[in-house]
């Protein structure tokens, strides 16, 4: 972790990439001396004299900091980077980490989209993020409200591998709202910054965030955006490193659809259904499961099936014959135990399974 000597003394990113470039090892630095440095890179003398000044930081004190708060650092160089992330047009130099990094270098899929989900489109970023981790596809997102929400908390219900690619330090947890995922991700899948400690979540942050998105993922699924959604932001990066971009078509009015449905216009993504999709786009097995056993009671099993599409109170009352305070009591056990949600508008709609 030597290479990490030259970030702590205070040296820009663009002059250690030339350095990296140049240099297998960070003691290969030193075999030319000051003034064929300064020749060959053309740097000033203050560079200079921080790339030497960098042989004396204690370097052991900054990783045990980091240690003592869990927290774990690569570089470039180290042949445990993730390789589909070193092959993008400007990979990070250091990367941040909590968790398992080789889950970085198994089957990965990337999933963006809004901030703002319709019903439609959070069923159908659970069922497709739940199956594509029943066939050992690890997801990777960047942990906003929404669809990344979404696409994480599915991916640990279902026991699955998640990655969150952070847009800030890693002791600076964003949202607020998403603390108990970001803990759980950190102890069960992946959490990776490229922001130093004590970074703050400042906008122009999020497009370097999602450039590690795309380098992670074999592919990057848009499940809904708006016409100028950030998630379109991404979307293009993938285009441009040649990944395969993949989008859930919507409604045609609503306008969390027309940013998907125009990149599927414009033939500049696969438009996709199911995870099967996914699966063999990239010729990976197809993990076939049997249907969980719901063990519902006859009135459970009843509303589950009227469930398939949306009914409110009112009308869940006049088909089944149940009285509405004892419906009540059974749509509330439904809903903690994960068969049925709870929408806008008073009405309920039952969990793809």
């Amino acid at each position: 972790m030597d290479w990490y000597r030259l970030r702590i003394v205070g040296i820009k990113d663009s002059i250690i990439a030339k350095l990296m470039l140049r240099f297998e090892k960070y003691e290969d630095i030193f075999s030319l001396d000051k003034e064929l440095l300064k020749l060959y890179f053309k740097f000033d003398e203050e560079t200079i004299s921080l790339i030497y000044q960098s042989k004396k930081t204690n370097l052991e004190k900054e990783l045990t900091f980091l240690k003592e708060k869990n927290i774990n650092i690569i570089s470039l160089k180290d042949k445990n980077y993730p390789t589909s992330l070193k092959n993008i047009s400007h990979p990070p130099l250091f990367l941040y980490y909590k968790g398992d990094i080789s889950i970085a270098n198994e089957k990965t899929i990337g999933i963006v989209g809004t901030r703002q989900p319709t019903t439609y489109g959070k069923r159908v970023c659970e069922k497709i993020t739940s199956d594509l981790v029943k066939s050992q596809v690890t997801i990777v997102s960047g942990l906003a409200l929404g669809i990344d929400t979404i696409s994480h908390k599915t991916a640990l219900e279902n026991n699955g591998k998640t990655i969150a690619v952070i847009g800030s330090g890693l002791d600076i947890i964003y949202p607020r709202e998403n603390k108990k995922y970001w803990e759980k991700i950190g102890e069960k899948g992946l959490l990776i910054s490229e922001f130093p400690l004590g970074t703050e979540p400042l906008s122009y942050n999020f497009p370097m965030r999602n450039r590690i998105i795309v380098g992670l993922s074999k592919g990057i699924i848009v499940v809904e955006s708006k016409e100028k959604g950030g998630s379109l932001i991404t979307a293009s990066l993938a285009l441009e490193e040649g990944r395969d971009v993949f989008a859930i078509p919507g409604d045609i009015y609503s306008p969390v659809s027309s940013g998907t449905n125009n990149l599927i216009k414009n033939s500049e993504a696969k438009l996709i259904t199911s995870s099967e999709d996914i699966l063999k786009e990239f010729n990976w097995p197809i993990e076939k499961y049997d249907k969980i056993s719901l063990n519902l009671s006859e009135d459970e099993t009843k509303i589950y099936n009227i469930l398939e599409k949306e009914k409110s109170l009112d009308e869940l009352i006049v088909i089944t014959g149940i009285k509405a305070k004892i419906l009540l009591a059974i749509l509330m056990e439904m809903e903690i135990n994960g068969y049925i949600l709870s929408i806008s508008g008073g009405k309920y709609i039952r969990k793809i399974k």
